[in-house]
């Protein structure tokens, strides 16, 4: 994905296209779950709270 098509994805998610946020979300999922790890194993919960908080905030992203 090139820097334009991010770009349209990104403002997409923002204005609150869901395939735009689940785009966003596989393109980071590495990262969501490297940060998911709690005392050395993966929490799944943590995972949810993370992508929810993800979900619900994109909207305020300043584009």
């Amino acid at each position: 994905m090139n820097t334009s098509e991010f770009k349209k994805v990104l403002q997409g998610a923002v204005m609150g296209n869901h395939r735009d946020l689940e785009t966003i979300l596989e393109l980071y999922m590495p990262m969501i779950e490297h940060n998911s790890y709690l005392y050395g194993r993966l929490d799944e919960d943590l995972k949810q709270y993370i992508l929810i908080h993800i979900a619900l905030n994109i909207s305020k992203f300043k584009i």
